[in-house]
C-alpha cells in the first residue's frame, strides 16, 4: 500500500521533523506545505521531503498569529486557520495528482504520527464499505456560523470534518477533491473542509455519508494507534468518562448539548 502524507504546518518544527524522519523510513511519500514561520529556524528542510513549499503568512508576523490564537476558545472568532489551512492541503494535495500512491493522509503540524499502523486499520474498514475519504467529526460540539457567532450546533447530520487528521483514495484526489477548497466559513475550518466533500459528492451525483468513513464523531479521538493529537486539544478527561459524554452528545440535542459542554469544561478542570 502506498501512502503519501500532506502535512500542514507554521511552526511545529519538531513535530513535522520527527514525521517526516519515521514516514520516510517506512516508504511514504512526504509533502510538507508550510506558512511562513517569519525564522528561518522553524523553516523545513526541503530536501528532507518528496515536496516542500512555504507560503506567505496570512496573519503577517508571529505575534500577530499568537494574538489571534488566544482569542480562539474564548468565543471570540478566529480567521487565520479556516483560511491558511484548506488554502495549504489544496496546493499539498494538488501536488500529489501526478504521485504513484494509493491514499493520501492529511494532518496538520501538530499531529504526531508513530505507527502506520491504526492508519491501515482505518483504510481497511475504508476498502470493506467502499467509502473513500475517512474523517473524525465534532458531533455534539457549537461552532462558528458565517456571521461569526458561537451557536452552529453539530447534530447527527452535520457534516463538518476535523482537519487534523483524515485520509483520501487517491483516485478522489486526481478527480480535485481537496485541491480547490472555498472559505466557505471564514471562521471555520471544519466547515470549510467539510463543505469541499460536500461539493465533490454532488457533482459526482453522490451523498456526503455514501462516500464518507466515520472515524469517529468525537474530534480528536485516543484510540488510532500511532496517531497523537496535540495533548492541548485532547480532553483532560479519563477515556472512559469521555466516551460517555460523547454517547450523550450524539443521542441529544442543542439544548441538552449546551449543558453538557459546561459540565464537560468543569470536569476537565477538576481532572486536570
Amino acid at each position: 500500500m502506498r501512502i503519501c502524507f500532506v502535512i500542514s504546518m507554521y511552526d511545529e518544527i519538531d513535530t513535522v521533523n520527527e514525521n517526516i524522519l519515521y514516514l520516510k523510513k517506512n516508504n511514504c511519500k512526504v509533502i510538507v506545505i508550510q506558512s511562513d514561520p517569519g525564522n528561518d529556524e522553524n523553516e523545513i528542510n526541503m530536501k528532507k521531503c518528496d515536496a516542500y513549499e512555504m507560503l506567505p503568512d496570512l496573519a503577517g508576523s508571529k505575534e500577530k498569529y499568537l494574538e489571534m490564537r488566544e482569542k480562539d476558545g474564548t468565543g471570540e472568532p478566529y480567521v487565520i486557520g479556516a483560511i491558511a489551512i484548506p488554502r495549504n492541503y489544496n496546493r499539498g494535495f494538488t501536488l500529489t495528482k501526478n504521485m504513484d500512491v494509493d491514499y493520501t493522509v492529511g494532518i496538520n503540524g501538530d499531529t504526531k504520527i508513530t505507527s502506520l499502523q491504526g492508519i491501515k486499520e482505518i483504510i481497511s474498514k475504508m476498502k470493506k464499505e467502499e467509502r473513500k475519504i475517512a474523517v473524525t467529526r465534532n458531533v455534539g460540539f457549537l461552532m462558528f456560523n458565517e456571521q461569526g457567532k458561537l451557536n452552529n450546533f453539530q447534530d447527527k447530520t452535520s457534516t463538518q470534518i476535523m482537519p487534523q487528521f483524515f485520509i483520501v483514495d487517491q483516485k478522489y484526489v486526481k478527480k480535485g477533491l481537496f485541491c480547490n477548497t472555498k472559505t466557505t466559513n471564514k471562521y471555520n475550518t471544519e466547515q470549510c473542509m467539510g463543505d469541499e466533500i460536500v461539493r465533490f459528492a454532488k457533482e459526482n451525483s453522490k451523498k456526503f455519508f455514501d462516500i464518507v468513513h466515520v472515524i469517529s464523531r468525537s474530534p480528536y479521538p485516543r484510540n488510532i494507534q500511532g496517531v497523537i493529537y496535540n495533548p492541548e486539544q485532547v480532553s483532560k478527561m479519563p477515556e472512559s468518562i469521555e466516551s460517555i459524554f460523547s454517547l450523550i452528545r450524539k443521542h441529544n440535542g442543542k439544548r441538552f448539548n449546551l449543558f453538557l459542554t459546561k459540565v464537560t469544561r468543569i470536569a476537565e478542570k477538576l481532572c486536570k
